[in-house]
């Protein structure tokens, strides 16, 4: 059954708030002014409030309900598969935002490689850098995976395993080095993961 948190937007919100707190604030200078930005995975369009007003922000989703609420408040958001390149557009930024837990190493590799063909500066990831707790081996992380796996199940993709410190850092590297990212950056911030790639103007 779908976790509360995703049957309304304004429960998503105050969730997420609770998880945050003032941590997405860092988005705004990474992703700077007069961008073009898309987001796969984006929900009702949260991310929008926290970069610059000079940016044009537009998304997809499958969650109809949060579809629904963000084009009664005129966000440019549809519905769509990530894993699908049709429903994606060219952008200067696509914004990977708290999606990659939520999927197995294969639809990772495959919404990184699409993200690639559509990005043309730069993707940037976030990630609960908290849920590595969820990864160590012992009876209160187990017990603790089990109930963030529930809270955090979208009804659409079911959360296989939480991945500890070293394996997301794995992760990053692999997606660098698997789709020809020219560099990239990783910074902590609240306890998430923003991590910038660059991507090769040689591609």
């Amino acid at each position: 059954m779908k976790s509360i948190m995703f049957m309304h937007p304004l429960m998503y919100e105050f969730g997420v708030r609770f998880l945050y707190f003032d941590g997405l604030k860092i988005l705004k200078p990474i992703i700077g002014e007069e961008k073009e930005v898309f987001e796969p995975a984006c929900g009702y369009g949260r991310i929008k409030r926290f970069i610059s007003s000079t940016c044009k922000y537009s998304g997809i989703d499958l969650n109809e309900r949060f579809v629904n609420y963000a084009r009664r408040r005129n966000r440019d958001i549809r519905m769509g598969n990530i894993l699908d390149s049709k429903n994606y557009k060219e952008s200067d930024v696509i914004i990977l935002s708290d999606i990659l837990h939520h999927l197995s190493r294969e639809d990772i590799r495959t919404l990184f490689s699409i993200a690639v063909r559509f990005a043309r500066e730069k993707i940037v990831i976030v990630e609960p850098e908290f849920v590595t707790y969820a990864a160590k081996k012992n009876t209160l992380s187990r017990a603790l995976g089990k109930f963030m796996a529930v809270m955090d199940y979208d009804g659409i993709n079911e959360i296989e395993k939480w991945l500890s410190d070293e394996e997301y850092k794995s992760l990053f590297y692999d997606l660098k080095e698997s789709n020809n990212i020219e560099k990239f950056e990783i910074k902590k911030f609240r306890r998430h993961y923003f991590v910038e790639m660059f991507m090769n103007e040689n591609r």
